[in-house]
């Protein structure tokens, strides 16, 4: 029999009541906490209330593929201008570990870009690569400098076919002949675009020439594939959370769930951009959801560094969705990465940390006036209450959760200096501190900026009065003046005063403050994830409390499918 809204909240105000004779500050058992290893005894709690046996939340085990195994590797940019050098070496790290990863006897095709065309597709800066002034000048005063560095070259992947709807919809083709059980995975890595206002969780997956591929229209090739085969996604895209959505019929969350078993991991959630997509040929500026997950997995950066690869139930192996996890603790970027089980556990249970009234309309005079006569309690508006997050305390939070949550919870709070029983009252006041410093650097952008504007509308003004031509950019004085002596007479002007160092002041001010603010964002976004921790660790245990069999057995089959482990380590 299922708990009742009111008869769970008793139970967790109880354990709450219990714990309160402890003092208000914890830091000193939750460093302890921190500092050990993530399997270290918690305080004793109250005892949970017991789970009917048919309702049980069976233990997934780690799922370790064979050799039947597809990879589809899609990705670059939708042209020449969107397609970054770091999408290419996305891949060529992929491939690179491969074999780390337990992925060397795979079929693996790759779709990239224009494929093996010979143009010049892919952008790339080499910061040795230098621009003459005069040319900076004009950028800056009459047009724009983003990408006035920007190079192009082909790709030297050398990929089987260009990432175009006829390639992909090929290899779907390929994949559906096959009647034997087996494991696909695709990886993408390239931009994406977000959905409309009233289908954001229709986002799109940029392919070549500009073709926008819709969650919902993957999921109809995805439909093709025979029941037997199961699919896991890696998408990195801007707006990727979206295609968590493959979970249900249409690519609908609206809808019932999918008969096929698929699951997934996302840079981030499918209202917000993500990281990566850099021109910039080093690859030690790379920062990107792929990047720390295959890390993860292989145990070495892109870089060649070897790391320690996260296990965080102990069993000797790295599953994807530890790999998951370990981006959420470690990558220092804005993404809000989110997995299909995040999307699963909010569909069964919708808006649970919310208030909610229930208000039952009489169904006729009677029902209306009687009870009211004789005071009836049952009268009254009822108010199901939902869980207050903030009054769930850090040993309850680490008692509910599963190994990857655990470590996700913990490291997190770490890096945040949560040093209070209860989390999420500490994050709400560090959100507010940090708007408040976001709010003053953005005013001294703004001041930064106005500055910067004012000396470039006075030197364009000067400039105008010497050589009205520049106006466009096409005219034959300004070609000249690009490239002819006459330049240096440009030049002359652009110094009286000092305008133009003083313009370059203010921009290097703009561009300082704005890595602040950036900083700052990246610190809410941690905020961010572990809020999303601790919900997913409520909603896990609610699930098993309150939910059907058969909700709880679906959470089950992608649960184990998200821990596949694609190497067996001994």
């Amino acid at each position: 029999m299922n708990l009742s809204h009111f008869g769970y909240l008793t139970i967790i105000l109880s354990i709450i009541y219990s714990s309160s004779a402890c003092p208000p500050k914890l830091e000193n058992e939750l460093n302890n906490l921190l500092e050990n290893e993530l399997n270290t005894p918690l305080p004793a709690l109250p005892p949970l209330p017991a789970i009917p046996a048919n309702k049980q939340l069976l233990e997934t085990k780690n799922n370790v593929l064979g050799n039947h195994l597809n990879v589809l590797v899609l990705g670059g940019g939708y042209s020449p201008s969107g397609n970054q050098v770091s999408l290419e070496s996305n891949v060529k790290y992929f491939r690179n570990i491969r074999n780390d990863i337990g992925l060397g006897n795979a079929r693996i095709h790759t779709y990239f870009a224009d494929g093996k065309e010979k143009g010049r597709d892919l952008q790339f800066f080499d910061p040795k690569f230098e621009i003459p002034q005069i040319n900076l000048v004009f950028a800056e005063i009459f047009g724009k400098t983003k990408g006035i560095a920007n190079q192009y070259r082909s790709n030297q992947l050398a990929p089987d076919g260009s990432s175009s709807t006829k390639s992909v919809d090929s290899w779907f083709t390929l994949q559906k002949q096959n009647k034997q059980k087996q494991q696909n995975i695709i990886y993408f890595t390239g931009h994406g675009g977000k959905g409309d206002n009233k289908t954001q969780h229709n986002t799109t997956a940029y392919l070549w020439n500009n073709v926008r591929l819709k969650v919902s229209e993957f999921v109809k090739k995805l439909d093709q594939l025979p029941i037997q085969q199961s699919t896991i996604l890696i998408m990195v895209q801007c707006y990727s959370g979206g295609f968590a959505n493959v979970l249900f019929q249409d690519g609908d969350p609206k809808k019932e769930v999918s008969k096929h078993l698929r699951a997934g991991f996302f840079s981030t959630i499918q209202t917000r951009v993500a990281a990566g997509c850099t021109p910039d040929i080093r690859e030690q500026n790379y920062q990107e959801y792929s990047t720390s997950f295959w890390e993860a997995l292989s145990g070495k950066s892109r870089l060649g560094k070897i790391i320690v690869k996260p296990d965080f139930n102990n069993d000797g192996k790295t599953s994807l969705l530890e790999a998951h996890s370990y981006v959420s603790i470690n990558s220092n970027t804005i993404d809000v990465p989110i997995k299909t089980s995040d999307v699963l556990l909010r569909k069964y249970l919708p808006n649970e940390f919310k208030q909610k009234k229930i208000v039952k309309k009489p169904s006729s005079v009677i029902e209306k006036y009687l009870p009211k006569l004789f005071n009836n309690e049952n009268s009254s508006p009822k108010q199901v209450k939902k869980i207050e997050l903030s009054t769930i305390s850090t040993p309850e939070l680490l008692k509910l959760a599963n190994p990857e949550e655990k470590a996700v919870f913990l490291s997190l709070s770490k890096k945040l200096g949560l040093q209070e029983n209860l989390p999420d009252k500490e994050l709400k006041k560090l959100t507010e501190k940090l708007k408040k410093e976001r709010e003053d650097i953005q005013k001294k952008k703004k001041e930064a900026l106005d500055k910067k504007y004012k000396y470039r509308d006075s030197l364009r003004k000067k400039i105008l009065a010497e050589f009205p031509e520049v106006s466009n950019p096409y005219h034959p004085t300004t070609v000249l003046l690009l490239s002819t002596n006459k330049k240096e007479k440009v030049l002359e002007i652009v110094n009286q005063d000092q305008i133009w160092q003083k313009l370059i002041k203010e921009k290097k001010n703009v561009e300082s403050f704005e890595s602040q603010r950036f900083t700052i964002e990246k610190k809410e976004v941690k905020i961010m994830r572990l809020k999303k921790c601790m919900e997913n660790i409520i909603l896990a245990h609610k699930l098993i409390q309150q939910s059907s069999l058969e909700q709880i057995t679906k959470y089950n089959q992608i649960l184990e499918l998200e821990r596949t482990c694609m190497e067996q380590k001994k």
